[in-house]
């Protein structure tokens, strides 16, 4: 199987060495766990943390934020280049505290345009933040290491979930009635995510300082300029196989509003509490399960282990699908006629609910792992990656913007789900197409300004693949990004003689 690190880099006599892929993955995950992990927790809960009859504004203000992160989405590549991930990442955390005070504000008091203006904010901002976190999973990355560095981001966030969700279970855990959440869980929440400022200021380096284990850097960094950006978006929005892809990033998240609605509606508070710990607590060790597939050295191909991986998610994608649809047609579970009926953990209704909200959690974050892989695997250009990595935030956030519109629009769960299950099936169809028939068992040396890591010059040399006019090459590129790096650094310490 694939060789987990922890995912820490350490230099000379034990130092953390900021400027290592592994090392800015881990403090993208911190950052994570702050933002869109707390930010899971009180999504999770249902109703923005409220009581039921605050589901409709909280599902409002998700389609008014997601809507806008769609669009900061798709321009957040662009956004990363002419920016860089430091200030990129700062910008996108501004929206999260502000989110979490306006639903705080509509629980308390009753008005609703503070919600709304904050999801708005938090639709602008967070496209940037998300973008900065793929662009450094996608880029920084080797290719044997892709499916790690996505999930190790995926487990920060998920523990920063759990860590949420426990504070709200432990405040509410006497709570039998269908109420909201304390001052006090609010309270913690913003000041959680106000330490991810804190976080990317000091932790966040340039791309052109990121140096590999091997001393090897990423690649060249060419100066981004607002008219290079356009045309890269003009050009990634004309590709087919980003189009296949299409179907598979829109439906990634979809489910999250769905089974938040359903925790909402059909468990009294401490049960959703509790619900909510172990759906974030869920997504830690399935997805480890999932990357050590696509990641292992066992399965030498490339294209074959994205194949088994994406098979086995989707295997379960489908399967909890079908049998989630089961439940609701048994138990009538439909808002539309019937009052919340608070279910408690220690009710016999308790158990089925319960082992399906569990398994949601595991689609959902497997789903949109195999997808962020498969895009992955298209590229290791730095520029090309930032681009990806907001193609995909930004589908997945129109994706969720239309599910929680549905849900804002009172549509049935049976009638939210089998669009879902229909989107689920046609991602999975165009998924493997792409897997099979376009990703390559390697792209070095196939994109001039990625920097080849010294262990694939020294595989793809053995086997005969590259000569030595491109080993020369890489020498030549290697020695560029050195002396640019160099050049930076004497500008910034005029008196320092730096040798190349």
């Amino acid at each position: 199987m694939a060789k987990f690190q922890f995912p820490v880099t350490l230099g000379l006599k034990g130092r953390l060495r900021l400027n290592r892929p592994w090392n800015q993955n881990f403090v993208v995950g911190a950052i994570l766990f702050c933002l869109p992990g707390i930010y899971l927790a009180l999504t999770g809960l249902g109703a923005g943390g409220g009581r039921p009859s605050s589901q409709q504004v909280a599902s409002t203000t998700n389609a008014i934020l997601y809507g806008l992160f769609t669009l900061f989405g798709w321009i957040g590549g662009s956004i990363l280049n002419l920016l860089k991930p430091k200030v990129t990442m700062m910008i996108g955390a501004l929206g999260y505290p502000l989110y979490v005070g306006g639903l705080w504000y509509f629980d308390r008091h009753g008005h609703d345009w503070f919600p709304y203006l904050a999801g708005a904010l938090l639709g602008c901002t967070a496209g940037c933040l998300w973008t900065a976190a793929g662009f450094i999973q996608f880029a920084y990355a080797n290719e044997d290491e892709k499916g790690r560095f996505i999930t190790w981001q995926w487990v920060l966030t998920s523990f920063g979930g759990t860590i949420g969700s426990l504070i709200a279970f432990g405040v509410n855990f006497h709570s039998t009635g269908s109420v909201g959440v304390s001052d006090a869980v609010y309270t913690v929440f913003i000041v959680i995510m106000c330490m991810a400022i804190v976080i990317a200021f000091f932790f966040i380096v340039d791309p052109k300082k990121v140096v590999r284990d091997d001393g090897t850097h990423l690649a060249l960094f060419k100066q981004a300029t607002v008219m290079t950006e356009l045309k890269g978006l003009a050009v990634l929005f004309t590709d087919w196989k980003i189009w296949c892809l299409v179907p598979g990033i829109f439906v990634a998240e979809m489910n999250l509003a769905l089974m938040s609605s359903i925790n909402a509606y059909y468990f009294n508070l401490r049960t959703r509490s509790l619900n909510n710990v172990l759906f974030q607590f869920i997504m830690i060790p399935c997805p480890l399960v999932l990357a050590s597939i696509l990641d292992t050295s066992r399965i030498k191909s490339r294209r074959m282990r994205g194949m088994v991986g994406t098979a086995c998610m989707g295997t379960l994608t489908l399967a909890v699908c079908a049998g989630l649809a089961g439940w609701i047609a048994k138990n009538d579970v439909n808002r539309q006629k019937n009052t919340p009926p608070g279910v408690d953990w220690s009710d016999s209704a308790f158990g089925a609910g319960f082992i399906l909200y569990l398994l949601e959690g595991i689609v959902y974050a497997c789903y949109q792992i195999c997808v962020q892989w498969t895009l992955g695997a298209l590229s290791n250009d730095p520029i090309q990656c930032a681009r990806y990595a907001g193609l995909f935030k930004g589908t997945t956030s129109l994706g969720m913007c239309v599910s929680f519109i549905l849900d804002s629009q009172n549509v049935s769960y049976m009638d939210q789900l089998i669009v879902q299950f229909v989107l689920y099936g046609v991602g999975l169809v165009f998924l493997f197409g792409i897997l099979w028939f376009q990703v390559k068992e390697t792209n070095y040396f196939l994109e001039e300004d990625v920097i080849v890591p010294h262990k694939f010059e020294e595989k793809l040399t053995i086997e005969g693949k590259i000569n030595e006019q491109q080993l020369e090459h890489e020498r030549e590129k290697e020695l560029l990004a050195e002396q640019e790096r160099a050049f930076r650094r004497d500008e910034k310490n005029p008196t320092v003689t730096s040798v190349a």
